[in-house]
């Protein structure tokens, strides 16, 4: 009886390793950019530092200066800080 939960167990995971290759697994999601804007200039995020699209990132307006983050958790984390910044300096 365990040898067969055991065959049973093998053939699950190899069934899975398997499909997980046919599926091409491990491939990173990508966002389709319109034609225009494949020429578009890169912007960095202030926050980490990663070059994005503009239309692609998250946007931020402080003190009429635009900003353009990788994600929202980047976006928030720089406003974040910006905003005790700005209470450190009223203190």
């Amino acid at each position: 009886m365990i040898r067969l939960a055991i065959i049973v167990f093998l053939l699950i995971v190899l069934y899975k390793l398997l499909s997980g290759l046919v599926k091409g697994s491990g491939t990173t999601e990508s966002r389709e950019v319109p034609a225009g804007e494949s020429t578009a200039e890169l912007v960095q995020d202030p926050q980490c530092g990663a070059y994005i699209l503009p239309a692609q990132g998250e946007v931020a307006q402080i003190g009429g200066k635009t900003y353009h983050f990788c994600s929202e958790s980047c976006r928030d984390q720089f406003l974040l800080e910006q905003s005790e910044k700005t209470d450190k300096r009223t203190d």
